[in-house]
Protein backbone atom coordinates (compact mmCIF):
# COMPACT_ATOMS: atom_id res chain seq x y z
CA UNK A 1 0.00 0.00 0.00
CA UNK A 2 1.48 3.64 -0.90
CA UNK A 3 2.30 5.26 2.18
CA UNK A 4 0.77 8.93 3.50
CA UNK A 5 2.68 12.36 2.69
CA UNK A 6 2.52 14.60 5.64
CA UNK A 7 2.83 18.02 5.03
CA UNK A 8 5.93 19.00 7.16
CA UNK A 9 4.89 22.69 8.43
CA UNK A 10 1.83 20.66 9.58
CA UNK A 11 3.98 18.14 11.61
CA UNK A 12 5.96 20.70 12.87
CA UNK A 13 3.24 22.49 13.87
CA UNK A 14 1.67 19.93 15.90
CA UNK A 15 4.76 19.06 17.40
CA UNK A 16 5.04 23.02 18.79
CA UNK A 17 2.03 22.73 20.21
CA UNK A 18 1.87 19.77 21.78
CA UNK A 19 -0.62 18.19 20.40
CA UNK A 20 0.53 14.97 18.52
CA UNK A 21 2.57 13.25 21.44
CA UNK A 22 5.14 11.45 18.83
CA UNK A 23 4.49 7.90 20.45
CA UNK A 24 2.91 4.58 18.97
CA UNK A 25 0.39 2.50 21.11
CA UNK A 26 2.94 0.00 22.03
CA UNK A 27 5.00 2.42 23.78
CA UNK A 28 2.37 2.28 26.36
CA UNK A 29 1.04 -1.27 26.29
CA UNK A 30 5.06 -1.94 26.99
CA UNK A 31 4.84 0.07 29.86
CA UNK A 32 1.78 -1.78 31.41
CA UNK A 33 2.89 -5.13 30.72
CA UNK A 34 6.43 -4.06 32.65
CA UNK A 35 4.69 -2.56 35.53
CA UNK A 36 1.60 -4.17 36.01
CA UNK A 37 1.63 -7.77 34.12
CA UNK A 38 -0.84 -9.41 36.74
CA UNK A 39 -3.50 -6.65 36.82
CA UNK A 40 -6.57 -7.18 34.48
CA UNK A 41 -6.32 -5.43 31.06
CA UNK A 42 -9.72 -7.14 29.17
CA UNK A 43 -13.06 -8.77 30.32
CA UNK A 44 -14.93 -10.13 27.58
CA UNK A 45 -18.02 -11.37 27.21
CA UNK A 46 -19.07 -13.32 24.10
CA UNK A 47 -22.86 -13.85 23.97
CA UNK A 48 -22.16 -17.63 22.26
CA UNK A 49 -19.87 -18.47 25.35
CA UNK A 50 -21.17 -17.10 28.66
CA UNK A 51 -18.24 -16.97 31.20
CA UNK A 52 -16.01 -14.04 31.04
CA UNK A 53 -12.84 -14.05 29.52
CA UNK A 54 -10.32 -12.16 31.70
CA UNK A 55 -7.11 -11.45 30.22
CA UNK A 56 -4.07 -9.45 32.04
CA UNK A 57 -1.13 -7.45 31.02
CA UNK A 58 1.23 -10.01 30.17
CA UNK A 59 -1.47 -13.14 28.90
CA UNK A 60 -2.07 -10.04 26.35
CA UNK A 61 1.55 -9.46 25.61
CA UNK A 62 1.92 -13.32 25.23
CA UNK A 63 -1.04 -13.16 22.74
CA UNK A 64 -0.08 -10.18 20.57
CA UNK A 65 3.87 -11.54 20.83
CA UNK A 66 2.15 -15.15 19.10
CA UNK A 67 0.18 -13.28 16.61
CA UNK A 68 2.89 -11.15 15.57
CA UNK A 69 4.93 -13.91 15.14
CA UNK A 70 2.30 -15.63 13.35
CA UNK A 71 2.28 -12.87 11.22
CA UNK A 72 5.91 -12.54 10.28
CA UNK A 73 6.16 -15.92 9.49
CA UNK A 74 3.64 -15.65 7.06
CA UNK A 75 5.77 -12.27 5.41
CA UNK A 76 3.45 -9.79 6.30
CA UNK A 77 5.45 -6.86 7.31
CA UNK A 78 5.35 -3.26 7.18
CA UNK A 79 2.79 -1.83 5.24
CA UNK A 80 1.05 -4.72 4.37
CA UNK A 81 -2.83 -4.40 5.41
CA UNK A 82 -4.29 -6.78 7.41
CA UNK A 83 -7.87 -6.66 7.74
CA UNK A 84 -10.45 -8.39 10.57
CA UNK A 85 -13.70 -8.38 10.87
CA UNK A 86 -14.05 -9.43 14.44
CA UNK A 87 -16.92 -8.57 17.21
CA UNK A 88 -15.62 -7.01 20.53
CA UNK A 89 -13.64 -9.83 21.84
CA UNK A 90 -10.19 -9.81 23.12
CA UNK A 91 -8.52 -11.30 19.74
CA UNK A 92 -9.28 -7.35 18.43
CA UNK A 93 -7.05 -6.08 20.58
CA UNK A 94 -4.42 -8.43 20.27
CA UNK A 95 -4.75 -8.65 16.49
CA UNK A 96 -4.19 -4.41 16.05
CA UNK A 97 -1.29 -4.61 19.21
CA UNK A 98 0.40 -7.75 16.61
CA UNK A 99 -0.28 -5.43 13.51
CA UNK A 100 1.69 -2.35 15.21
CA UNK A 101 4.47 -4.73 15.93
CA UNK A 102 5.60 -5.77 12.91
CA UNK A 103 4.73 -2.58 10.91
CA UNK A 104 1.13 -3.96 9.88
CA UNK A 105 -1.55 -1.50 8.69
CA UNK A 106 -4.97 -2.69 10.84
CA UNK A 107 -8.19 -2.53 8.70
CA UNK A 108 -11.12 -3.13 10.94
CA UNK A 109 -14.51 -4.26 9.17
CA UNK A 110 -17.74 -4.15 11.48
CA UNK A 111 -19.29 -7.00 11.75
CA UNK A 112 -22.04 -6.11 9.99
CA UNK A 113 -20.93 -5.90 6.49
CA UNK A 114 -21.69 -8.55 4.10
CA UNK A 115 -20.36 -9.42 0.35
CA UNK A 116 -20.86 -6.05 -1.32
CA UNK A 117 -19.45 -3.60 1.28
CA UNK A 118 -16.01 -6.42 1.78
CA UNK A 119 -15.36 -7.22 -1.36
CA UNK A 120 -15.08 -3.59 -2.24
CA UNK A 121 -12.94 -3.03 1.20
CA UNK A 122 -10.39 -5.45 0.96
CA UNK A 123 -9.65 -5.44 -3.31
CA UNK A 124 -9.52 -1.55 -2.49
CA UNK A 125 -7.29 -1.76 0.70
CA UNK A 126 -4.76 -4.69 -0.99
CA UNK A 127 -5.38 -6.92 2.43
CA UNK A 128 -2.98 -9.49 2.34
CA UNK A 129 -4.37 -11.24 5.35
CA UNK A 130 -8.84 -11.34 6.35
CA UNK A 131 -9.73 -12.66 10.19
CA UNK A 132 -12.83 -13.56 10.67
CA UNK A 133 -14.99 -15.73 13.09
CA UNK A 134 -16.42 -19.11 11.79
CA UNK A 135 -19.83 -17.90 12.75
CA UNK A 136 -21.41 -14.55 14.67
CA UNK A 137 -25.03 -14.02 15.25
CA UNK A 138 -25.98 -16.83 12.92
CA UNK A 139 -23.77 -15.37 10.12
CA UNK A 140 -21.61 -18.04 7.75
CA UNK A 141 -18.52 -15.77 8.26
CA UNK A 142 -16.06 -18.47 6.89
CA UNK A 143 -18.28 -19.01 3.86
CA UNK A 144 -17.75 -15.29 3.13
CA UNK A 145 -13.92 -15.07 3.99
CA UNK A 146 -13.50 -17.83 1.72
CA UNK A 147 -15.10 -16.44 -1.01
CA UNK A 148 -13.46 -13.09 -0.71
CA UNK A 149 -10.00 -15.45 -0.79
CA UNK A 150 -10.95 -16.82 -4.14
CA UNK A 151 -11.80 -13.15 -5.32
CA UNK A 152 -9.17 -10.86 -4.37
CA UNK A 153 -5.88 -11.38 -5.74
CA UNK A 154 -3.74 -10.11 -2.91
CA UNK A 155 -5.61 -11.68 -0.02
CA UNK A 156 -3.02 -14.53 0.92
CA UNK A 157 -3.95 -16.17 4.01
CA UNK A 158 -7.72 -16.35 6.28
CA UNK A 159 -7.73 -17.26 9.38
CA UNK A 160 -10.75 -17.81 11.28
CA UNK A 161 -11.52 -17.77 14.93
CA UNK A 162 -12.91 -21.65 16.13
CA UNK A 163 -11.61 -22.74 12.69
CA UNK A 164 -9.77 -25.62 11.73
CA UNK A 165 -6.43 -26.65 9.99
CA UNK A 166 -3.97 -24.55 8.28
CA UNK A 167 -7.14 -21.35 8.55
CA UNK A 168 -8.01 -21.80 12.27
CA UNK A 169 -6.48 -18.19 14.04
CA UNK A 170 -5.77 -20.00 17.51
CA UNK A 171 -3.56 -23.03 15.94
CA UNK A 172 -1.99 -20.93 13.16
CA UNK A 173 -1.54 -17.10 15.15
CA UNK A 174 -1.79 -18.31 18.88
CA UNK A 175 0.50 -21.47 19.17
CA UNK A 176 3.11 -20.84 22.08
CA UNK A 177 1.06 -17.98 23.45
CA UNK A 178 1.38 -19.74 27.02
CA UNK A 179 4.66 -19.05 28.36
CA UNK A 180 5.34 -17.42 25.25
CA UNK A 181 8.21 -14.34 25.45
CA UNK A 182 6.38 -11.00 25.50
CA UNK A 183 7.81 -8.57 22.74
CA UNK A 184 8.14 -5.08 22.72
CA UNK A 185 8.48 -2.17 20.57
CA UNK A 186 7.03 -1.46 16.95
CA UNK A 187 7.60 -1.63 13.09
CA UNK A 188 6.49 1.69 12.51
CA UNK A 189 6.47 5.51 13.63
CA UNK A 190 4.36 7.81 14.93
CA UNK A 191 3.36 9.33 11.76
CA UNK A 192 3.13 5.72 9.77
CA UNK A 193 -0.51 4.31 8.85
CA UNK A 194 -1.20 2.97 11.58
CA UNK A 195 -5.48 2.31 10.82
CA UNK A 196 -7.12 2.24 7.64
CA UNK A 197 -10.59 2.49 8.21
CA UNK A 198 -13.66 2.80 5.56
CA UNK A 199 -16.70 4.68 5.86
CA UNK A 200 -20.13 3.10 5.32
CA UNK A 201 -20.52 3.97 1.73
CA UNK A 202 -24.11 5.13 1.98
CA UNK A 203 -23.89 7.86 -0.75
CA UNK A 204 -21.21 6.20 -3.04
CA UNK A 205 -18.33 3.80 -2.10
CA UNK A 206 -16.70 3.98 0.72
CA UNK A 207 -13.89 5.94 1.48
CA UNK A 208 -10.50 4.59 2.98
CA UNK A 209 -9.86 6.74 6.39
CA UNK A 210 -6.19 6.47 6.48
CA UNK A 211 -4.45 7.08 10.49
CA UNK A 212 -1.01 7.80 11.90
CA UNK A 213 -0.49 6.74 15.27
CA UNK A 214 -0.10 10.37 15.93
CA UNK A 215 -3.99 11.73 14.96
CA UNK A 216 -5.36 9.25 16.57
CA UNK A 217 -3.71 8.80 20.11
CA UNK A 218 -3.19 13.08 20.05
CA UNK A 219 -7.22 12.86 19.89
CA UNK A 220 -7.74 10.54 22.63
CA UNK A 221 -5.23 11.68 24.88
CA UNK A 222 -7.42 14.70 24.30
CA UNK A 223 -9.93 13.16 25.38
CA UNK A 224 -9.02 12.09 27.91
CA UNK A 225 -7.85 15.02 29.51
CA UNK A 226 -11.16 16.78 28.65
CA UNK A 227 -12.87 13.83 30.51
CA UNK A 228 -10.73 13.75 33.14
CA UNK A 229 -9.89 10.20 33.23
CA UNK A 230 -7.25 8.37 35.05
CA UNK A 231 -5.91 4.93 36.35
CA UNK A 232 -8.97 4.47 38.66
CA UNK A 233 -11.41 4.06 36.03
CA UNK A 234 -12.42 0.71 34.19
CA UNK A 235 -13.85 1.49 31.01
CA UNK A 236 -17.44 -0.46 29.41
CA UNK A 237 -17.68 -1.02 25.63
CA UNK A 238 -20.61 -2.33 23.95
CA UNK A 239 -19.94 -0.07 20.95
CA UNK A 240 -18.04 -2.04 18.45
CA UNK A 241 -14.35 -1.69 18.18
CA UNK A 242 -14.30 -1.96 14.53
CA UNK A 243 -15.95 1.61 14.59
CA UNK A 244 -13.87 4.63 15.60
CA UNK A 245 -15.86 5.09 18.73
CA UNK A 246 -15.02 1.99 20.28
CA UNK A 247 -11.69 1.85 18.78
CA UNK A 248 -10.87 5.22 20.03
CA UNK A 249 -12.58 5.59 23.15
CA UNK A 250 -12.57 2.03 23.93
CA UNK A 251 -9.50 0.05 23.00
CA UNK A 252 -6.88 3.48 23.11
CA UNK A 253 -8.09 4.87 26.05
CA UNK A 254 -7.97 1.16 27.80
CA UNK A 255 -4.03 0.76 26.64
CA UNK A 256 -2.81 4.27 26.83
CA UNK A 257 -4.16 4.93 30.86
CA UNK A 258 -3.13 1.15 31.50
CA UNK A 259 -6.73 0.64 32.82
CA UNK A 260 -9.47 -2.53 32.55
CA UNK A 261 -11.03 -2.62 29.16
CA UNK A 262 -14.87 -4.37 29.40
CA UNK A 263 -16.23 -5.57 26.62
CA UNK A 264 -19.44 -6.87 25.22
CA UNK A 265 -20.26 -8.33 21.87
CA UNK A 266 -23.89 -8.25 21.52
CA UNK A 267 -26.13 -5.85 23.51
CA UNK A 268 -28.40 -6.94 26.39
CA UNK A 269 -29.01 -4.55 28.67
CA UNK A 270 -29.54 -7.39 31.29
CA UNK A 271 -26.22 -8.60 30.71
CA UNK A 272 -24.90 -4.90 30.97
CA UNK A 273 -25.42 -4.22 33.97
CA UNK A 274 -24.43 -6.76 35.41
CA UNK A 275 -20.90 -6.44 33.80
CA UNK A 276 -20.92 -2.64 34.56
CA UNK A 277 -21.76 -3.88 38.28
CA UNK A 278 -19.00 -6.70 38.88
CA UNK A 279 -16.65 -4.97 37.42
CA UNK A 280 -17.24 -1.66 38.69
CA UNK A 281 -17.02 0.02 35.43
CA UNK A 282 -16.67 3.50 35.23
CA UNK A 283 -17.02 5.39 31.82
CA UNK A 284 -18.50 4.40 28.55
CA UNK A 285 -19.10 5.83 25.07
CA UNK A 286 -22.10 5.25 22.56
CA UNK A 287 -24.89 5.91 20.80
CA UNK A 288 -28.06 7.04 23.11
CA UNK A 289 -30.53 3.91 22.72
CA UNK A 290 -27.63 2.15 25.49
CA UNK A 291 -28.07 4.55 27.74
CA UNK A 292 -31.87 4.42 27.63
CA UNK A 293 -31.73 1.29 28.01
CA UNK A 294 -29.63 1.17 31.17
CA UNK A 295 -31.32 4.37 32.57
CA UNK A 296 -34.96 2.39 32.21
CA UNK A 297 -34.09 -0.87 33.28
CA UNK A 298 -36.45 -2.38 35.93
CA UNK A 299 -34.69 -1.94 39.11
CA UNK A 300 -31.86 0.14 37.97
CA UNK A 301 -31.65 2.38 41.25
CA UNK A 302 -31.28 -0.67 43.49
CA UNK A 303 -28.07 -2.04 41.18
CA UNK A 304 -24.41 -1.56 42.71
CA UNK A 305 -23.84 1.10 40.15
CA UNK A 306 -22.43 4.04 42.52
CA UNK A 307 -18.56 3.48 40.67
CA UNK A 308 -19.80 4.77 36.99
CA UNK A 309 -19.77 8.31 36.92
CA UNK A 310 -19.84 9.28 32.70
CA UNK A 311 -21.34 7.80 29.63
CA UNK A 312 -21.01 9.83 26.61
CA UNK A 313 -23.32 9.58 23.98
CA UNK A 314 -22.16 9.62 20.25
Amino acid sequence: MEGIFLDQRRLALEKARAIWPDHVITDYFDRWVAERPGAMAIAGYRQDEGPTASLSWLDLARAVGAIARGLRGRGIGKGDVVSFQLPNWWQFVAVHLACVRIGAISNPLMPIFRHRELSFMVAHAESKVFIAPVRFRDFDHAALAFALKAEVPSLRHVFLIGGSGEHSFEQALLSGMEGGAAETGAGLGPNDIVQLLYTSGTTGEPKGAMHTSNTLIGTTLTFIERMQLGQDDVVFMPSPLAHQIGFEYGLLVSVLLGVPLVLMDVWNAARAVELMERHRTTFSFAAPPFLADITSFPGIESRALDAFRLFVAS
